[in-house]
C-alpha cells in the first residue's frame, strides 16, 4: 500500500534552507570534531536493546491499522474528484442511451442481410 507524501510548508523548506546556509564551514569542523570526541563505545546488551526498539518501530502494523490507513487515503483522494452536476450526468447517460441504440439498430440491419445473403447462397 502506498502511503501519501505530505508537501512540507514552504516555510519549513526556507527555514531548512537558511539553516543549511547560515552553517559555515568552521562551525561544521567544529560539530565533526566535538562528534568524534564524544564517541563511545556501548556494551553489548545495550546494543541488543536497541536493536530491539528498532525492530519494534520498523514492524509492520497490524491489519486494522492497515484498513485505516487504506480508508484514510480514500477519504482524502474522494475530496480530490471534480464530481458531475446532475445536468451533467444526465446529458452524458442520453447520449450513451442512443448510442446504444444506433450500434444495436447497425448490428441488426448487418445480421438480417448476412442471414438473407447465406439463405440466397444455399437455396
Amino acid at each position: 500500500m502506498s502511503r501519501l507524501l505530505k508537501k512540507k510548508p514552504d516555510s519549513e523548506r526556507k527555514k531548512k534552507k537558511e539553516d543549511s546556509e547560515n552553517t559555515t564551514d568552521s562551525e561544521v569542523s567544529s560539530d565533526q570534531t566535538s562528534i568524534s570526541k564524544s564517541v563511545t563505545v556501548a556494551s553489548p546488551l545495550k546494543l541488543k536493546q536497541e536493536k530491539n526498539l528498532a525492530e519494534i518501530k520498523t514492524s509492520e502494523p497490524n491489519f486494522f491499522q492497515k484498513a485505516i490507513d487504506f480508508l484514510t487515503e480514500v477519504k482524502v483522494e474522494l475530496k480530490k474528484v471534480t464530481w458531475p452536476t446532475r445536468k451533467q450526468v444526465t446529458g452524458t447517460t442520453i447520449v450513451v442511451i442512443i448510442f446504444v441504440f444506433v450500434v444495436a439498430a447497425f448490428l441488426g440491419l448487418f445480421d438480417f442481410g448476412l442471414a438473407k445473403l447465406v439463405q440466397v447462397v444455399l437455396t
